[in-house]
């Protein structure tokens, strides 16, 4: 369940600041899309180990916390906005470096990191089944209970080439992407009026 303060506070202010840690990924058409946002100067996608090394390497440390810049900052603009995704659960802040939270913290951020790259890493294939299929495809919030102020401006936006325009849009996002049904062609619509009577 997400935490947040008032739901009619308008937040898009303190994520509008936010640099998009997602990178510069492929299109589907093979060229590069560029970020919405800037990132950060001296940011790069590709610091990042892959999943399954990141996993093996924070579970082998003894280290009550491991670093993961662009979580920090989602971290702050979370508790600038006041509001938490239901993901976000017990990350709202860490906690001291030696107390007894600190492992649960660290394993619960290493899962969040393990599962946004992974959401990540699955863009492309999501866009190439709706395109195989051809249909359009929009954006849908699955937790309506509350603002996400990351993903409330992508809210039912239909898709195109662009993956940066597709979820995840934030560490621990549970947005999906959803068919547009069809307009029907060529139907005539069924007439419920009295039938009009025949003139001999």
């Amino acid at each position: 369940m997400a935490h947040g303060g008032s739901q009619g506070r308008d937040s898009r202010g303190v994520l509008g600041q936010l640099p998009d840690d997602r990178g510069r990924h492929r299109r589907g058409d093979g060229a590069t899309s560029a970020p919405h946002r800037p990132r950060p100067a001296g940011f790069s996608a590709n610091v990042v180990a892959p999943p399954r090394l990141i996993e093996r390497a924070a579970m082998a440390t003894s280290t009550p916390d491991f670093a993961w810049p662009d979580f920090d900052r989602w971290q702050a603009a979370f508790a600038a906005a006041r509001v938490f995704p239901a993901r976000w659960e017990g990350l709202h802040q860490a906690p001291p470096a030696h107390g007894p939270d600190a492992e649960a913290y660290r394993l619960r951020k290493l899962a969040l990191l393990v599962e946004w790259r992974d959401m990540l890493a699955h863009r492309s294939t999501v866009h190439a089944h709706f395109a195989r299929q051809g249909l359009r495809a929009r954006v849908e919030r699955q937790d309506m209970r509350l603002p996400c102020p990351a993903c409330e401006p992508f809210n039912t936006r239909e898709v195109g080439a662009e993956l940066d325009a597709m979820p995840p849009f934030h560490p621990g996002c549970r947005c999906v992407l959803v068919a547009i049904p069809a307009a029907p062609v060529g139907r005539r619509r069924k007439s419920h009026g009295r039938p009009r009577p025949r003139i001999e």
